[in-house]
């Protein structure tokens, strides 16, 4: 399964599980791109100007997350890194070769998305955070209580 199958079965099924956290979102995801998605907290990026980024590597899907005392804005990020993988953007090498060319030195794991929360004018970006606030929407209105995005995004 591939392209917007995957993003529609990917809404079916959370809709028809009721998902209540990212835990559920990233299972799914595994379900679907066929290979494991693993989360990571990493301390070298608390001080990168970037949240996260996903790399995709032979047989898993490793994001890198900043470390975070908010669990909404954790979040947040997990879903906005999914949107990249479930959208496909790790098999643009275009993409890569921007970044690339951008900071020549940078480690290749680290290519695919070491820019990515800063460059809205990209059309992958806008896709992933458009992913993350309807991930975020999904899983709040499955909540029976009051969630913290309402604090945060209303």
């Amino acid at each position: 399964m591939s392209g917007p199958r995957v993003l529609e079965r990917f809404w079916e099924m959370g809709a028809d599980a009721g998902w209540t956290g990212i835990e559920d979102a990233v299972a799914a995801a595994e379900q679907l791109v066929g290979k494991p998605i693993r989360v990571r907290e990493e301390s070298f990026l608390a001080d990168e100007p970037v949240c996260g980024f996903v790399a995709t590597l032979e047989h898993q899907h490793l994001v890198m997350i900043s470390p975070t005392p908010s669990p909404t804005f954790r979040a947040f990020v997990i879903g906005h890194e999914l949107g990249h993988v479930l959208h496909g953007h790790q098999e643009s090498a275009p993409q890569a070769a921007a970044i690339r060319a951008l900071i020549p030195d940078l480690p290749q794991y680290k290519v695919e998305r070491a820019l990515a929360r800063g460059l809205f004018e990209n059309e992958y970006e806008r896709q992933a955070e458009l992913f993350a606030d309807r991930l975020a929407q999904l899983i709040r209105g499955h909540r029976e209580r009051p969630s913290p995005f309402r604090g945060v995004f209303g």
